[in-house]
């Protein structure tokens, strides 16, 4: 599968050391790798379709102090869509309300039902572009509703339903920012999300890092919202959990025994 790092804080925090860990996992997610953060109104976008590991462009960007309160990180191991750039993460969505959104997805989507028909829409050939896509037409439909305008509980809400419905015999980890929130969601029965508070910042990562954190696993199967590296509201269970052992067990994908 994928791998996903993030920050959410209330300042700019040096992301370097934890980058350099993350992107070292690289070597058994070798498919492409992509890094995006907010700096001041624009999103800074870096993406390469080779590993993390053995590019001079990340091991150039790490060579600078990268200070970021907003900021989402992605491995690539594919399962879908060939080795391109086009099929790396972090996604970009814009939304009809003017919102930019910074995407991230480690899963696989077996129930495509609610995503039919994008896969003539994306730029790519990947599930999770066609999720980013679905997302950004369920925001525009709810703020055509209400004005061309969504608040946060609003949006929140659309969200949630969103995750909901999409997780259904779907593998649905995802983080999203749209510049103030940043968004986390798992269904694994495993833990395949984690978060680590360090005074006012959050950090996620599929695995945990040496970093000398507290990591914890996110709660699974409902929609989480993170502000200023704080959490601030957290939706309902829908308990639509993803064995995603049975699944890799199905592909013939042994995991090695603890």
């Amino acid at each position: 599968m994928c791998e996903i790092f993030a920050i959410c804080s209330r300042r700019p925090v040096n992301a370097n050391m934890r980058l350099r860990e993350f992107y070292a996992h690289s070597v058994d997610h070798p498919h492409g790798w992509g890094l995006a953060w907010r700096e001041e109104d624009s999103i800074q976008v870096f993406k390469e379709s080779l590993p993390a590991i053995d590019s001079n462009y990340l091991r150039y960007l790490l060579e600078e102090p990268i200070r970021a309160s907003q900021l989402v990180g992605h491995i690539r191991n594919a399962t879908k869509g060939i080795v391109s750039i086009q099929n790396c993460h972090p996604f970009i969505g814009n939304d009809e309300t003017g919102t930019e959104w910074v995407i991230a997805h480690n899963g696989t989507i077996i129930n495509s039902a609610l995503i039919q028909g994008y896969d003539e829409l994306e730029i790519g050939q990947t599930d999770s572009e066609q999720v980013v896509l679905f997302l950004m037409d369920l925001l525009n439909e709810a703020a055509l509703r209400n004005g061309g305008h969504l608040d946060f509980s609003e949006r929140f809400v659309v969200l949630s339903h969103a995750f909901a419905s999409l997780s259904v015999e779907n593998k649905l980890n995802l983080v999203l920012n749209d510049g103030t929130y940043t968004y986390v969601h798992t269904n694994t029965v495993r833990d395949t999300l984690f978060s680590s508070q360090v005074g006012q910042t959050t950090y996620f990562c599929t695995v945990p890092l040496n970093d000398g954190g507290d990591w914890k696993p996110v709660l699974h199967c409902r929609l989480i919202a993170y502000r200023d590296g704080q959490m601030v509201r957290v939706a309902a269970a829908h308990n639509y959990y993803f064995d995603d052992d049975g699944y890799l067990e199905r592909l013939g994908i042994m995991l090695p025994v603890a």
